[in-house]
């Protein structure tokens, strides 16, 4: 079994949407039984579409029930800042430019590249893993490929 790592809020986004859907089950249910009202289940759109929430209701469910026993809990503000490590931040400097680019690596529950949240499990957040201050990466881009010298580590929050 694979190690997800989350922070304690990671953690509690998951508990919270297990909640979530495992309260909708009930409406759901009655969408169902609602459908079936409507005669010939073979051509009932409304109960197909009914059966299929509940399928993908239930197939989020058990995503999540499986990830939660899996869960190693890490902080943002206690990570390893000597090299590039879960919860540091991470900034690089394209070589031969002034251009500079920062991520934060977390894991996939938190993974939000929007918001500079890259996951350990992305290409990218495994090619920094482990790369220390003045240590040089290449990054895989649509346009090619590019190279970028690691300017700081510092703790993610």
């Amino acid at each position: 079994m694979e190690t997800i790592y989350a922070t304690t809020h990671g953690k509690k986004m998951l508990e919270v949407r297990l909640e979530e859907l495992v309260s909708r089950r009930e409406e759901v249910a009655h969408k169902i039984r609602e459908a079936r009202e409507f005669g010939d289940l073979k051509e009932n759109a409304e109960y197909a579409a009914a059966r299929e929430e509940q399928s993908n209701l239930e197939d989020e469910i058990a995503s999540i029930k499986e990830k939660l026993p899996l869960l190693k809990i890490f902080s943002y503000t206690k990570c390893d800042t000597s090299a590039v490590n879960l919860g540091t931040r991470v900034k690089i400097q394209e070589v031969g430019s002034t251009r500079t680019l920062e991520w934060i690596i977390t894991g996939v529950i938190e993974n939000d590249p929007e918001k500079k949240y890259i996951s350990n499990e992305s290409p990218l957040g495994k090619e920094l893993l482990g790369k220390k201050v003045g240590e040089t990466v290449e990054i895989h881009k649509p346009a090619g490929k590019s190279k970028y010298k690691i300017v700081n580590i510092s703790a993610g929050a």
